[in-house]
């Protein structure tokens, strides 16, 4: 290869490369809007779950730590969802129970 053929290469390389980045660019710009219009309510999911810890723990002062854990736990081995969701259900079996 001699040198006009070298610098030909480097150019197409450089040309390339640019245009991966570009799209790239793009393509991170074009999601940028959809996450900043969920963050609302991430932070109205956030503070939904923020209050449903408080509710249980509320609820469940009197019982142990200990008695929490397997409380959550066995509502979610036996509904499988998730942490908050299986506080969430307690509450409100609770909640029935004591009316």
């Amino acid at each position: 290869m001699d040198t006009p053929e070298i610098i030909a290469v480097v150019l197409l390389l450089s040309l390339v490369g640019g245009v991966v980045f570009y799209l790239f660019h793009q393509r991170t710009q074009l999601q940028r809007p959809i996450l900043n219009a969920r963050r609302p309510e991430i932070e109205r999911s956030s503070g939904r779950q923020a209050e449903i810890q408080r509710d249980f723990q509320r609820v469940f002062s009197m019982t142990s730590a200990q008695g929490r854990e397997n409380l959550i736990r066995r509502w979610m081995d036996r509904s499988g969802c998730d942490r908050t969701e299986a506080m969430r259900l307690a509450i409100e079996e609770w909640r029935r129970d004591n009316r």
